[in-house]
C-alpha cells in the first residue's frame, strides 16, 4: 500500500504546519533510512565487482548512485537530518508569511509516486549480512606503523587513537607522549613530553586535542595548532580511560569510577551519566545523537544512554568482558570494538549482531575510515596495524 503525503498544508497556521512536517518526515525516514545502509553496502559490492564492459552492470552502479543522492537528502545523521526539517521550516513559514492562504508545500524533492518508488525499491534491497561486505577480506594486516622504541616515530604500548583527516594521532603510552603520523606511516610530529604520563584516550574538537592520562587521573586540553597545553582538570575522576567530544564541545570521559563525567570545551564539570549503572566503562563515543559506552560489565558490554543521561539499552556481550577496550563507528553505523583478552577486532551492527572478526594482537584503540580501512593499535606488538 503506498504511503500517504498530505498535498496541502494550511499555511496561515505555523504550529500546524510545523506539526505535520514533523509527522511527515518521521514515516518517511523510518521506512526510507531503514534498508539505507544495505543501499549503500550494495553499491560498495557493485564496485568492487569486475564491471569490465557490461553495460547493464554500469547501469545499475549508475542507477544505485543516483537513488543514493536522494537517500542522503533525509540522511540518518542527526544534523543533517535536522538541517533538512528546519529548511523545510522556513520554506514554510515563508510560505505562509508571502500567501497567507492555503497553498501548496513541497515536503521532498521527491514527488509522492517517486517517494513510494524509492521506498519500494529499498525494502527488496541487500540484507544485515551485506553489512560485512567492506571487511569480508581483511584478516591480516596492509600496513604497520611504528615498532617498540622510545625515539620518534617508534611506540611503547599505545592506546588510543583518532583521525584528523589523513593524520592519526596516537596516544604513546609509555613513552609518555602523544605521536601524530600520516595514514602511510610517516612520523609527522609529537607532542605532550613533560606534561603527559601515561596518556590513554584521545580526542579532538575543532582546534583542541583533548587526552585522558590514566596514571595521573588528568583530562588535559592543547592546542591542535601549535601542541601547546591549554588546560587540564582532575574534578573527582579515577582513572579516566577513553574520551570523546559531542558537536557542541562537551567532553565526555569514560571513568573507571562507575560513570561517564562530562565536561565543558574548557573543562568544567558540568554533570555525570550512568552513575550506578555501569562498572567500568573504557570507553564512550556519541552516534546518533546517542551515547555509547563499552563496559566491564558481566552481563552487557555496550550500554547506550540519551544525551540526558538516562539508559536505552545494553547490548552486546562478550565472553570476557574484562577485555573489551575501544570502540568506534563506521558509516554504516556498525560498532568496531577492541577485544583486548581476545586478541580480536570485532565488528557489529548497530543492533549487536556480529557480522564480521579480525585477529589482532591484544588491540586497544580503534579508529575507522571513510574507506573503511580499520587502523587499530597492537599493546604488545608496539605498533598501529591498518587493514
Amino acid at each position: 500500500m503506498a504511503t500517504k503525503y498530505p498535498d496541502e498544508i494550511p499555511t496561515n497556521n505555523f504550529e500546524i504546519a510545523e506539526q505535520q512536517i514533523h509527522s511527515t518526515f518521521e514515516k518517511i525516514i523510518i521506512i526510507a533510512t531503514k534498508r539505507r545502509d544495505q543501499l549503500l553496502v550494495q553499491l560498495f559490492d557493485i564496485k568492487q565487482d569486475n564491471l569490465r564492459k557490461e553495460i547493464t552492470r554500469k547501469k545499475q552502479v549508475a542507477d544505485l548512485e543516483n537513488l543514493i543522492q536522494q537517500l542522503m537528502e533525509t540522511s540518518i545523521q542527526q544534523n543533517q537530518l535536522l538541517k533538512f526539517q528546519n529548511d523545510q521550516m522556513r520554506q514554510t513559514r515563508a510560505e505562509i508569511q508571502k500567501h497567507g492562504k492555503e497553498t501548496i508545500i513541497p515536503i521532498t524533492s521527491l514527488n509522492t509516486e517517486g517517494l513510494d518508488s524509492l521506498i519500494e525499491q529499498l525494502e527488496k534491497l541487500g540484507s544485515i549480512q551485506d553489512m560485512a561486505v567492506p571487511y569480508r577480506k581483511k584478516t591480516e594486516p596492509i600496513r604497520r606503523i611504528g615498532g617498540k622504541g622510545s625515539k620518534k616515530g617508534e611506540l611503547y604500548f599505545p592506546h588510543g587513537l583518532t583521525l584528523d583527516g589523513d593524520k592519526i594521532y596516537i596516544a604513546d603510552t609509555f613513552n609518555s607522549r602523544i605521536q601524530i603520523f600520516s595514514t602511510e606511516g610517516k612520523f609527522i610530529h609529537e607532542f605532550g613530553k613533560g606534561q603527559l604520563k601515561a596518556p590513554h584516550g584521545i580526542a579532538l574538537h575543532n582546534e583542541w586535542v583533548f587526552v585522558s592520562d590514566l596514571v595521573i587521573g588528568t583530562v588535559f586540553k592543547f592546542s591542535k595548532t601549535i601542541n601547546k597545553l591549554l588546560n587540564s582538570v582532575k574534578a573527582g575522576i579515577s582513572h579516566p580511560h577513553g574520551l570523546t567530544t559531542d558537536t557542541n564541545g562537551e567532553v565526555l570521559v569514560a571513568d573507571s569510577n562507575n560513570r561517564i563525567a562530562v565536561f565543558s570545551s574548557d573543562l568544567r564539570h558540568i554533570r555525570e551519566i550512568g552513575k550506578d549503572k555501569l562498572k567500568s566503562p573504557t570507553d564512550v563515543k556519541i552516534n546518533n545523537n546517542k551515547i555509547f559506552v563499552a563496559d566491564k560489565n558481566r552481563t552487557k558490554n555496550i550500554h547506550i544512554f540519551s544525551k540526558s543521561g538516562d539508559l536505552l539499552k545494553s547490548f552486546i556481550k562478550f565472553e570476557n568482558g574484562e577485555g573489551i577496550m575501544f570502540m568506534c563507528f563506521d558509516l554504516y553505523n556498525n560498532i568496531l570494538i577492541s577485544d583486548f583478552l581476545g586478541n580480536s577486532i570485532n565488528i557489529f551492527t548497530k543492533d549487536g549482531q556480529l557480522i564480521h572478526k579480525i585477529k589482532c594482537n591484544d588491540p586497544t584503540g580503534i579508529v575507522v575510515n571513510n574507506n573503511f580501512d580499520i587502523i587499530c593499535a597492537s599493546w604488545c606488538d608496539h605498533v598501529i596495524n591498518i587493514y
